[in-house]
């Protein structure tokens, strides 16, 4: 018996695993003002606080601009969820 192409993707559609949360679910569990630890430059995570949450498409990979608490509003970066750790996000995130 052959098997349609859409009978076999549809088949397959089934059995594949769910899609990760949406980082979009995530950054809503942040905001402006929260006080987290961000990844820097060197590889090390430091205190930080958001400064602006994007919903802008362009900035979908890194959506949360943190400053650096001590430093000058120049260290200030846009991050992604994986470079954040706070309690607010999923250890999934924050890893």
């Amino acid at each position: 018996a052959d098997v349609a192409p859409d009978d076999a993707r549809n088949r397959a559609r089934r059995f594949r695993a769910p899609p990760p949360p949406h980082a979009g679910a995530m950054v809503d569990k942040l905001e402006v003002g929260l006080k987290l630890k961000a990844m820097y430059t060197d590889g090390e995570f430091y205190p930080a606080e958001v400064v602006a949450i994007s919903e802008s498409k362009k900035r979908a990979k890194a959506p949360v601009k943190v400053h650096f608490v001590g430093y000058d509003a120049s260290e200030d970066t846009w991050a992604s969820l994986e470079e954040l750790r706070s309690k607010r996000l999923p250890k999934a995130a924050a890893a």
